[in-house]
């Protein structure tokens, strides 16, 4: 994401890897809320899953399988930050 350019906090939501090149990124984004981030997420795991699932029902692959299973571990790795709590929240 350019640090220049205003975010469009809709695209974010609905298309967030054409706004953030790595789901860590959504970490710390502050005109999202917690749950725009995670649901942003969610999309973009659903996205990636799609993608993956028409390659293995015959699509040709371009060869970024790798890639996106790396992306689907980073968005586990940035929902697990997002829900996990804070040092200072636990009693």
């Amino acid at each position: 994401m350019t640090e220049n350019k205003p975010l469009n906090r809709e695209v974010a939501k609905q298309q967030p890897d054409t706004v953030f090149e790595r789901p860590l990124e959504i970490l710390d984004e502050e005109l999202l809320t917690k749950g725009e981030k995670l649901a942003a997420l969610e999309r973009w795991r659903q996205s990636i899953i799609e993608q993956l699932k028409a390659t293995s029902e015959g699509m040709p692959p371009d060869g970024k399988a790798a890639d996106r299973t790396g992306v689907l571990d980073e968005i586990e790795e940035t929902r697990r930050r997002l829900t996990e709590p804070k040092p200072d929240e636990t009693s």
